[in-house]
């Protein structure tokens, strides 16, 4: 008998691929971590579908090892803004190992599935350190607002992700 571990792709997660032109295995392991943080945050603690505008205000995506030489695996780092660090929830330093890439596997992508995988880099374009479109600002002003008051009370990215295994398993 196999196993195997599947993927559900969700709208938020189809579009943020689309919108910045990558593949899930053009996503560092960490990357992964911070969607899936950010989508249970959004939906557990804040109690609304998970935000784009606020996504994009809270990270940047990263091209690896430069934007002249982009990779083809694990080639897109999605680090938290610099100036939103103290704004979003507190995260453990985290350590990969520089040799992640070669225990990475591509899964199964079940409806609602994502693109046709392509083993081309990405392409690199500006939208990828954008940090928000025109007219959001208030609106994920007030989302930062209400994340900073769960942060005061101790709420982590490290409580969310405990949360979330608890539901989720």
């Amino acid at each position: 008998m196999k196993h195997r571990l599947a993927l559900p792709a969700s709208d938020f997660l189809q579009g943020l691929l689309y919108y910045y032109g990558i593949q899930i295995h053009h996503l560092t392991p960490e990357s992964v971590l911070h969607i899936t943080i950010f989508v249970h945050f959004c939906e557990a603690f804040l109690g609304i579908k998970p935000h784009f505008e606020l996504f994009r205000s809270l990270y940047t995506l990263t091209p690896l090892p430069s934007t002249q030489e982009i990779g083809r695996i694990g080639c897109a780092n999605l680090p938290l803004r610099p100036d939103m660090v103290n704004k979003y929830l507190e995260w453990p330093a985290i350590h990969v190992s520089l040799e992640w890439k070669k225990d990475w596997f591509y899964i199964g992508s079940p409806s609602p599935s994502l693109p046709k995988f392509s083993a081309k880099p990405p392409v690199y374009f500006h939208e990828w350190i954008l940090k928000n479109g025109p007219g959001s600002e208030d609106q994920v002003e007030e989302l930062l607002g209400f994340t900073f008051s769960l942060r005061e009370i101790r709420v982590t990215a490290t409580s969310v992700h405990f949360n979330w295994v608890m539901r989720r398993v």
